[in-house]
């Protein structure tokens, strides 16, 4: 697997802790406990049959989060984080020829352990104040579920469908048979940037967008099909609380 862009967003975490090391004058840390409102883009590439429509999903995003001072304004902020995403989408196909239509509906939750660093300016020293946030990310998918209902007729015709549901796990190829799980690649690798409020208490207040850089559809398995599989990536909103323990300002 080739992460060349992935290896780009470690090494700038690398520099930031670096710059951490020389230039440490506080540290705190605590649990942190966030709303996820997200979405994946899915498409098909290439494909005019079937037509798309995408919807969000909400999860929840827990874990501890650290700060660590640079300066009187300028702070590090690694976190270490369970999180949710995911996604809904609704295709929807007809076939003029055997005037046949079609209509499936979807539903994916993936679980996330994610490694975001920020870098934060604060507009008061020691973290407190109004805060500007930016910093790269990267998620390792830990597994998921999905939900699916297909419904088809032809013409006026009874509609026939069915239901199922599975788990997701992480991979680089999907084979599609019915019993598998649904697979989707297994690391994720982004952006993020926000506001925040911190308190002279601890009490952290965090509103941001984090938008997934890689494509995270897995592709399909030799001789399946020759169309090219979906693709998808991660964007969320997050709101958040965090409380900090350690040397108040």
């Amino acid at each position: 697997m080739k992460l060349p862009f992935t290896s780009s967003l470690l090494m700038a975490g690398l520099v930031l802790t670096t710059s951490v090391v020389h230039a440490q004058t506080t540290f705190h840390i605590g649990p942190k406990l966030g709303y996820n409102r997200s979405f994946g883009g899915f498409e098909y590439p290439g494909n005019d049959y079937l037509n798309v429509t995408n919807s969000s999903r909400s999860g929840v995003e827990a874990g501890i989060v650290a700060q660590v001072g640079l300066s009187g304004h300028w702070a590090v902020q690694p976190a270490v984080l369970y999180s949710q995403k995911g996604f809904g989408f609704v295709e929807k196909a007809y076939d003029a020829p055997y005037n046949y239509s079609y209509e499936g509906e979807y539903s994916f939750l993936f679980n996330y352990l994610a490694v975001p660093i920020n870098l934060v300016y604060s507009q008061r020293s020691g973290g407190q104040g109004l805060q500007v946030f930016a910093g790269p990310y990267v998620g390792f998918l830990l597994g998921g579920s999905y939900t699916s209902t297909q419904s088809g007729r032809y013409g006026s015709g009874a509609s026939r469908g069915q239901s199922s549901k599975g788990d997701v796990e992480a991979g680089d190829t999907y084979n599609n048979r019915p019993d598998a799980p649904y697979v989707s690649q297994g690391l994720d690798a982004g952006l993020q940037g926000g506001l925040g409020y911190g308190f002279a208490s601890g009490l952290q207040v965090q509103a941001s967008y984090s938008q997934g850089l890689r494509n995270l559809g897995a592709s399909y398995a030799p001789g399946l099909t020759s169309q090219e599989p979906p693709t998808y990536r991660n964007h969320a909103f997050q709101l958040s609380l965090a409380y900090l323990f350690g040397p108040k300002s």
